[in-house]
């Protein structure tokens, strides 16, 4: 094989050159181009092709071994996210089969009790995230020495995540929810403006719940047992908003630190994004936590990822326009659970609520 030719550069713009006699000097004439010869093999390499990976072999390597965890608790000393998320799902059918069997369970008390006790520990952080919000964005911008490419970055992601949930507001709120329930959705959703009004002022879909409620029943469409049912179901799980602002966030991060997410990294995040989305909290801000540890899951890091105090700076806005779109979600699926149950329970159950009025 031939050597690899080289040139190098002086600090007056020109090239290394050899004259006719032999000597180097920094200047325009001779011959600025060297070869590289491996006198010693140090820099030598095998010759074999890289071996291709496919498509398959990438999405099961990818996917099914981070889901399967061979060893759990090694899962939960690295934070790995989808092991661990896999695991509780099935730990928690296989606890609530033995509780529904009406045997004492003392591990479902304690479980209970470790719910609340976290909830508490995550409130106590929750207080201190403004002063932590602050020290990481000034450590940021004081380390930054091009602020105007870094916002226009970030400006990629907020408007990649607003581009995300109208497109998923049109597929699904304004064409799929039409065809299977035979409803004007537009009508519809022009009675949600009050409920809007509040998710977005307040970021939680909790909070918003009274007024979501009373504009669902509003509209007549949706029967009030199935509103007290659905709709606090829908604030604690259905996050829309959340499950696409993960994946945005986890792949803006991934590529300003150089990394170029594969498919099967795609599929994993896009897992994390819904899985990890039915757990976050109906309170503000809820999936930052969630995003830092689907990152180093997917891209095997670990700490704080690179460019997180800029979606810590704007989380305050992408989260009002996330809990918007859950909250019209919930009044969604509400009126699609009324279309498919049954009829005549449904006006009965509201015949009783209306007699006992």
């Amino acid at each position: 094989a031939a050597a690899p030719i080289i040139k190098l550069g002086c600090s007056d713009g020109t090239f290394l050159s050899e004259s006719t006699d032999g000597s180097l000097s920094c200047s325009n004439e001779g011959s600025d181009e060297f070869g590289i010869v491996d006198v010693s093999n140090y820099f030598a390499t095998n010759s074999n092709p890289k071996p291709s990976i496919s498509l398959s072999e990438t999405i099961y390597t990818g996917v099914f071994h981070k889901l399967i965890s061979s060893n759990i608790f090694a899962s939960l000393a690295s934070s790995d996210l989808l092991a661990v998320v896999f695991f509780a799902v099935v730990f928690g059918v296989a606890l609530g089969r033995l509780s529904s069997k009406n045997k004492k369970s003392n591990l479902y008390e304690i479980m209970v009790e470790c719910d609340e006790i976290f909830i508490q520990m995550i409130g106590w952080v929750i207080k201190l995230t403004p002063f932590a919000v602050f020290s990481l964005l000034v450590r940021r911008l004081g380390s930054d020495r091009n602020l105007g490419e870094s916002f226009a970055n970030i400006g990629y992601l907020f408007a990649a995540t607003i581009v995300g949930m109208v497109m998923h507001m049109i597929i699904t709120h304004l064409i799929i929810f039409p065809i299977v329930t035979k409803v004007n959705p537009v009508k519809y959703l022009s009675h949600l403006t009050p409920a809007m009004a509040m998710a977005f002022a307040s970021s939680s879909s909790a909070a918003t719940l009274p007024v979501t409620m009373k504009c669902v029943e509003s509209t007549g469409r949706v029967p009030n047992n199935i509103a007290k049912f659905v709709l606090p179901l829908g604030a604690t799980i259905n996050m829309d908003g959340t499950a696409i602002y993960i994946p945005a966030a986890c792949i803006w991060m991934a590529m300003l630190n150089g990394i170029t997410p594969n498919a099967a990294q795609y599929i994993v995040l896009i897992i994390l994004g819904t899985v990890g989305s039915a757990g976050a909290a109906p309170v503000p801000s809820a999936s930052l936590v969630l995003i830092i540890t689907a990152y180093n899951t997917v891209f095997n890091q670990s700490g704080v990822p690179e460019g997180f105090a800029f979606i810590l700076a704007i989380d305050w806005l992408v989260d009002s326009f996330r809990t918007m779109l859950n909250v019209m979600g919930d009044s969604v699926v509400s009126v699609v659970v009324t279309h498919f149950a049954d009829l005549q329970t449904t006006k009965d159950l509201k015949g009783k609520e209306e007699s006992q009025a």
